[in-house]
């Protein structure tokens, strides 16, 4: 059943084909619904900030990594609305442009709304703050950027009389938007038939709290929303109290979320990816001779594994042989990649948690494993800045390398659309190694299985949905549920390594077999773990009228 408006998707980050306005699996997954709205014509619009410098980028010149900005220009990509907008804070106004971004799907485009905070309204310190994803040089920075984002997005569904059946509200990020309608309603009842939220990380920078002396600075806070959230200006419990649905993003993370905030009793809808998107050329074409109809039913994948195993090897293959080419050209690496070498890869945001380095424990059993067989590690993935755990991470991978012989390391850190698909393709093997409990859900896994690629993971977020241990790939380590739960990285890396033997061996001994796993992935995973089936969900649970 269509809502009586459109649904309102508002996102710190919401990622749009190639342009760089995201960090993230936030961005990613916001960006996979809005696709998915426009391919299934359900009436949807996302709001976001323009983010014209982007996120951040990685070159490496002599072992030291240079970070770069990611210009792009919106009349490139955008139209300009003829429409300004006016934040009326207690400081300051901030005044902001708009650009549409539309969304084309095989039914509807979707408009995608990006703020903008540079224009000559504004005195020259506010006119950066809508430049960059998370990049902020103080709190009160941040703060001013939530400001924009969810006061700027209420007043834009206004200035374009845009009728509203839900805002959808991703991370504490947007929650001013709903301290705002609290401001103006009184009612929190009213509020609650309006707002959907969705939490996507047990981590504290999903579940920001602002001393209510700095907010007041900028916006008077309605003293329910105070008694609501007392001390503390508390987003995420503020967003739990005044959501008619909120919910986390894999059915482990519900259960993490009850634990951490203690009361709270979240649905959950496991995240998706857009099925079409995210498909390598090569394994596209594949699917496009085999599958007929794959694009507009993604429950088709299920029949990748009926076909030839035959087939499914030269598809790998050629996968493979592309990104070995990319990785000699264009990667920092320790030596020359081969295409007959059993080639793992992982791409992610790189952080402290994410634990990219855990394959890297013992470098004696890998030197060992690629003497015997050839191993390659293709890592790629950006790091925050001001991450010193993520720095750290980076750091090591590059170090590292310099002292393996015969494992071929690789760092590729450029981002974009086309790189994901080949390096998701051309890998043999992914991995997704996170610390139990810290990843929500993950979406790389589900974009590998979408490209013939199975995942060696490790016990957290969304892959306990989909991963059955040595039928559409690999698990590993224990099912940790609390933060300070103690875990010996050791023993994970022991227990990885077993099973990274495992399909290095099957790999070269039964290469049908093999392929049989990599087809079961898709197959298992794709119909599944994608974003049509999750906006659905959205659709019949958190979207429905009261």
């Amino acid at each position: 059943m269509d809502p009586e408006g459109f649904v309102v998707l508002v996102a710190m980050e919401i990622h749009l084909d190639n342009l760089p306005t995201y960090a993230g699996g936030l961005g990613l997954l916001a960006g996979d619904l809005l696709f998915s709205a426009a391919d299934l014509n359900y009436p949807m619009v996302g709001v976001t900030l323009l983010h014209d410098k982007g996120y951040v980028w990685h070159d490496v010149s002599q072992g030291k990594v240079i970070d770069h900005e990611e210009p792009y220009n919106p009349l490139e990509h955008c139209e300009k609305l003829d429409l300004k907008l006016r934040l009326e804070l207690k400081t300051t106004p901030i005044h902001l442009s708009v650009w549409r971004y539309n969304v084309k799907g095989i039914r509807r485009e979707v408009p995608v709304y990006l703020l903008d905070a540079n224009v000559p309204e504004n005195p020259p310190q506010l006119r950066s703050l809508t430049s960059r994803v998370y990049i902020e040089s103080s709190w009160g920075e941040r703060l001013l950027k939530e400001l924009i984002l969810g006061l700027g997005a209420l007043q834009l569904v206004e200035k374009l009389r845009l009728p509203v059946s839900k805002f959808h509200l991703n991370e504490s990020h947007a929650g001013f938007l709903a301290v705002e309608l609290i401001k103006r309603s009184g009612n929190l009842m009213d509020v609650k038939r309006k707002v959907v939220f969705t939490t996507h990380t047990p981590l504290p920078h999903g579940h920001e709290e602002f001393e209510y002396n700095l907010v007041e600075k900028h916006y008077e806070v309605p003293q329910v929303v105070k008694e609501v959230s007392p001390g503390k200006l508390k987003m995420t419990r503020l967003l739990e109290a005044v959501s008619g649905y909120y919910n986390c993003v894999s059915h482990k993370f519900s259960l993490v979320h009850r634990l951490i905030f203690p009361g709270s009793d979240p649905e959950y809808i496991t995240n998706g990816v857009h099925h079409v998107r995210w498909v390598y050329s090569r394994v596209a074409d594949f699917y496009d001779e085999r599958l007929p109809g794959w694009r507009e039913e993604p429950g088709k994948l299920t029949y990748v594994v009926a076909q030839p195993l035959e087939k499914v090897l030269a598809v790998k293959r050629a996968c493979k042989t592309a990104l070995v080419e990319y990785v000699n050209s264009w990667a920092y690496s320790n030596g020359t990649f081969q295409a007959r070498a059993f080639t793992v890869a992982a791409r992610r945001r790189i952080t402290g948690y994410k634990r990219l380095t855990l394959i890297l424990q013992d470098l004696e059993l890998l030197e060992e494993l690629a003497k015997k067989h050839g191993l390659q590690l293709v890592f790629s993935g950006t790091v925050h800045p001001a991450d010193g755990s993520g720095r750290g991470e980076l750091s090591k991978i590059l170090d590292l390398a310099s002292t393996l012989k015969h494992v071929k390391i690789a760092f590729i850190g450029k981002r974009g659309v086309n790189l994901e698909k080949l390096v998701a393709a051309g890998s043999d093997l992914w991995l997704h190694t996170p610390r139990p409990p810290f990843e929500a859900c993950g979406t790389s896994w589900m974009r590998a299985a979408l490209n013939l690629t199975p995942t060696l993971a490790s016990r957290d977020g969304g892959v306990l949905e989909a991963i059955v241990d040595g039928h559409n790939g690999w698990l590993f380590g224990r099912n940790v549920m609390l933060p300070n739960e103690p875990l010996d990285d050791k023993e994970e890396a022991g227990d990885m390594y077993a099973k990274l033997k495992e399909a290095i061996e099957l790999y070269y001994s039964n290469p049908k077999a093999y392929a049989l796993i990599c087809a079961r992935s898709t197959a298992t995973i794709a119909p599944y773990f994608n974003s049509h089936r999750a906006l659905l969900e959205y659709v019949a649970r958190a979207y429905v009228q009261p």
